[in-house]
């Protein structure tokens, strides 16, 4: 096992990236920490990982000081700087201060788990989603809620679209992923269908409350749940504005609740259609 501890001030990328680990063989999640401050404390008192990944943006201790002290108190562990800047004088920094990677928040899964490889232990990495691909089920841990259904899940956040794609995955769904409004919108219109579609609500070329009107008119049957990283979004009012069957906060639930929403969800849509 390779053995992950993450300091995240997002609790939305602390939890996604928990549930990645949870649902990919090969790697466990140790430690998760909000700040720089208790991870070195940790480190320091023992605690023990393969790879530190580290917020390049920390309260109170900064990015670039806490990986500084891991590398002190953890000298053997890989440490991946991760951060939602591209500038060189991020990258830089981070190295100067003892980084062996450093990884977009922006990556794709493949790129995530490639990041997190540790040389001479051995994890499978899963292989990444094309947008609008649709892809058969599959359950590796034996659950297989989700079987006979399909999802569509659409996000222009990369991480965030493969890694749903892949938790979704592995509980027997049929997943098809969309990078976009747009792209969504040709998928339905080509004649696909799906028993629910989970929707970015805030997409890069237009809101999720359009795409939820779109789906309406293309696909009425299915069930859609938008999908927000605002934990303090009041959902049940954004569901009734929308129109929408549901509202998901990202990082504010596990798999296996997003997989009963889902279910429940459709099940209502499948009910509504009925009567």
């Amino acid at each position: 096992m390779i053995d992950i501890a993450i300091a995240d001030d997002s609790a939305v990328i602390r939890n996604l990236l928990e549930e990645i680990l949870r649902y990919e063989p090969g790697y466990s999640l140790v430690a998760s920490f909000e700040n720089g401050r208790d991870i070195v404390a940790w480190a320091r008192d023992g605690g023990r990982a393969d790879v530190f990944v580290v917020d390049m943006r920390l309260p109170g201790l900064s990015g670039t000081a806490t990986m500084n002290a891991l590398r002190k108190h953890a000298p053997e562990a890989r440490i991946l700087a991760f951060s939602a800047s591209a500038q060189e004088e991020s990258v830089k920094s981070a190295l100067a201060a003892g980084a062996d990677g450093y990884l977009l928040k922006e990556a794709t899964l493949k790129e995530l788990m490639t990041a997190l490889a540790v040389p001479g232990k051995t994890a499978e990495a899963r292989a990444p989603q094309r947008p609008g691909k649709q892809r058969a089920a599959s359950s590796a841990d034996g659950d297989r809620r989700g079987e006979g259904y399909t999802v569509l899940v659409v996000d222009d956040h990369d991480l965030v679209r493969d890694a749903t794609s892949a938790m979704l995955e592995s509980k027997a769904f049929t997943v098809a992923a969309c990078d976009s409004g747009r792209s969504a919108r040709e998928w339905l219109a080509q004649g696909h269908s799906c028993d629910a579609a989970l929707v970015d609500l805030r997409l890069g070329d237009e809101s999720g409350a359009e795409l939820v009107a779109a789906c309406r008119e293309l696909s009425p049957n299915t069930a859609v749940v938008l999908h927000s990283g605002a934990a303090d979004q009041d959902g049940a009012r954004v569901s009734r504005e929308t129109g929408a069957d549901g509202f998901l906060a990202k990082g504010d639930y596990t798999i296996d609740q997003m997989v009963e929403y889902l279910v429940d969800a459709i099940e209502r849509r499948r009910g509504a259609a009925a009567l």
